[in-house]
């Protein structure tokens, strides 16, 4: 049973009944399955009431629908050829969803949307203080709604039905999680801090009102705190870290950033608020990478910048950047001398405007059009950076290493999806360490989500390493502040930090 996915198929021939053989139906059939050894046998009721017709349909060689749960197997669905399996990643921000055809593995389709409870809060303490007030079945059915959109679009995408979806996988950090289980989170940002539960969590279709299969198996990732949540959980799952013998580095930045370091004998993970400087939460042309957003700068060879943008239908011009195009943009303009350390505009800089009293730099310009950056926005964006560095510095030293110590250092997240780390290097963002070491893993929480959905044997290790985490609270920590300033130059005004 190794390897096997959550879910699964399995053709099961039974030997009919006979007047010296009268075994009811489903003992029968729970018989034959425990002789393939699985220990116990669930069948759902609705499954035992169409049992009796199919076995008899299918001269009883029957093709079963089997999901696993510890030494477990259910009896999801029987007589369907197809089945098909959601990996979610429930972020403060988007939703996204990977859809995976459990029959063979393959990874079908992939769907992203934003997370309807933003308009109650960019964050999430903010959606808490609303359920506080009475509006958290407000919120926590919105997200359900965006959440089963989602599922309809990956399904007419696709031309699958809602009843062959078989098994989904949920992520998110503890509260995102809470609100799509319909759990109080109002404790949880409030000492001591007690979620509802920690635990992993299984339920069925039905019982998660999602429109799936109602005997779907859905798995919710554990969380082990208020501030570890299942994400954190499914990302050291995709980047393997707690396989690994020596020490490695794990950045998540979403909303928040969220950094990990550990090996498979300890991990601890911590989080700081640098992340909107990648989401949009900055400037004023800052956008999520969508079509349409510009998410590479580079110099040209005679001084001038040069940007991609990401394709989209009919999308010709650019209609923002996304975070990994605005570190590009912050390093070219400092390399080609248009900013200083501080992030002022130099008198020399051309492609500097004054729209009503302010400076900006034109990031790009077709007719009427401009996107423009103020150098209000690029202190705003070297206070995020010079907080995500300080955080990443002090933690990794609070432990006893440096970053000379860190062989591989794992990216998700906004930094994770395209992000040139030369640029971040540059303006003092990332460490100076050799480039090699960077490990871009994109969605590392739907990658994990993903991973435990092909392979139920991970259970095991998502159980194992949810003990383990321990969470670091570093915003009083007394040295942050003193590499805090420093950071908030270009790249720092002890480059050699970088590099310690």
């Amino acid at each position: 049973m190794n390897n096997k996915p959550l879910v699964f198929l399995r053709d099961v021939k039974l030997a009919p009944p006979s007047p010296t053989d009268k075994t009811a139906d489903a003992d029968r059939l729970t018989a034959a399955l425990k002789q393939e050894g699985f220990a116990r046998v669930v069948i759902p009721l609705d499954i035992l009431r169409r049992l009796p017709g199919e076995l008899r349909k299918k001269n009883f060689d029957i093709e079963l629908v089997l999901g696993l749960q510890g030494e477990t197997v259910s009896v999801l669905d029987i007589s369907r050829s197809r089945i098909y399996g959601l990996a979610l990643d429930i972020g403060s921000t988007n939703i996204e969803a990977a859809l995976f055809d459990l029959s063979t593995g393959d990874e079908i389709a992939g769907r992203k949307t934003g997370n309807p409870q933003v308009p109650y809060g960019s964050d999430v303490l903010t959606r808490v203080q609303a359920s506080m007030m009475g509006r958290f079945s407000i919120l926590a059915g919105e997200l359900l709604n965006g959440i089963n959109n989602l599922i309809s679009d990956i399904c007419s995408a696709n031309s699958i039905t809602h009843d062959e979806i078989v098994a989904v996988t949920v992520a998110g950090n503890t509260i995102m999680t809470h609100f799509f289980l319909g759990l109080d989170v109002n404790n949880i940002p409030l000492s001591p801090y007690i979620p509802v539960v920690g635990s992993p969590v299984f339920l069925n279709g039905a019982e998660s009102s999602l429109l799936i299969n109602r005997n779907s198996l859905v798995y919710v990732f554990p969380n082990a705190g208020s501030y570890v949540g299942g994400d954190i959980i499914s990302g050291i799952i995709a980047a393997g870290l707690a396989r690994e013998e020596e020490p490695v580095l794990f950045i998540d930045v979403g909303t928040n950033v969220e950094i990990t370091l550990g090996c498979r004998d300890w991990i601890m993970t911590g989080a700081g608020a640098a992340g909107p400087a990648l989401e949009g939460g900055v400037a004023g042309i800052g956008k999520t990478a969508e079509p349409g957003t510009i998410y590479k700068v580079s110099l040209g060879s005679s001084g001038q910048l040069e940007t991609e943008v990401l394709a989209g239908t009919g999308q010709i011009e650019p209609m923002g950047i996304c975070g990994s195009g605005l570190i590009d943009l912050v390093a070219a303009l400092y390399d080609s001398g248009r900013i200083d350390q501080t992030g002022r505009f130099t008198e020399a800089a051309s492609g500097v405007v004054e729209r009503e009293g302010v400076k900006a730099f034109t990031v790009w310009r077709s007719g009427g059009t401009e996107l423009l950056l103020t150098e209000a926005e690029i202190k705003n964006f070297l206070i995020s950076k010079a907080a995500m560095f300080s955080f990443l510095y002090v933690f990794v030293k609070s432990v006893g290493l440096t970053f000379r110590d860190i062989k591989k250092i794992y990216i998700a997240g906004a930094l994770g999806c395209g992000i040139n780390p030369e640029s971040a290097i540059a303006i003092g963002m990332l460490p100076d360490v050799p480039r090699e070491r960077f490990i871009p893993l994109g969605n590392s929480s739907l990658t994990g989500a993903g991973m435990v959905l092909l392979n139920a044997s991970l259970l095991e290790e998502v159980e194992r390493i949810s003990p383990m985490v321990t969470y670091r609270e570093m915003n009083e920590d007394a040295e942050l502040m003193s590499i805090l300033q420093g950071a908030m130059f270009i790249p720092h005004t002890d480059p050699e930090l970088l590099r310690r």
